[in-house]
Order: C-alpha cells, then sequence, then structure tokens
C-alpha cells in the first residue's frame, strides 16, 4: 500500500542552509520516502545533506499522524 508521507526539512550545501521546506511524498515506507527525498535534494544541489525536522503520515488535509524520528 502507498502511503503520503509529509516530511518538514532543510537542505545544507556548499555552506549554506536552506528555509525549512515541507513536501509530501507518497512511498511504501517511510524508508522509501527518506530515500526519495534524498535523492531529489542531490539532483537539485548536488553535493548535500538533508536534515529532516518532522515527519507525519499524510491522511488528509485536516488529518496526519506524527511520527517519531
Amino acid at each position: 500500500m502507498i502511503h503520503q508521507y509529509e516530511i518538514d526539512f532543510s537542505v545544507m550545501y556548499g555552506g549554506k542552509v536552506t528555509d525549512l521546506q515541507s513536501v509530501i511524498i507518497p512511498a511504501h515506507s517511510l524508508e522509501e520516502a527518506k530515500g526519495k527525498l534524498k535523492l531529489e535534494g542531490k539532483r537539485r544541489f548536488g553535493t548535500c545533506n538533508v536534515k529532516i525536522d518532522t515527519v507525519s503520515l499524510y491522511i488528509s488535509e485536516n488529518v496526519r499522524y506524527g511520527i517519531l524520528i
């Protein structure tokens, strides 16, 4: 089953840090969602480090379940 994970994160690259951003990623597992996020960060910024702040299982606009990471 594919779930949707809402991830709040920032990206560190070239001595800079982006502001906190939020994205909803469809994936079979949290690990897969994290992997997709890291691949997208590398595609956009090259060598970088993705810092995940919070993760929620996204059910609907009004329903989310926080996940401890």
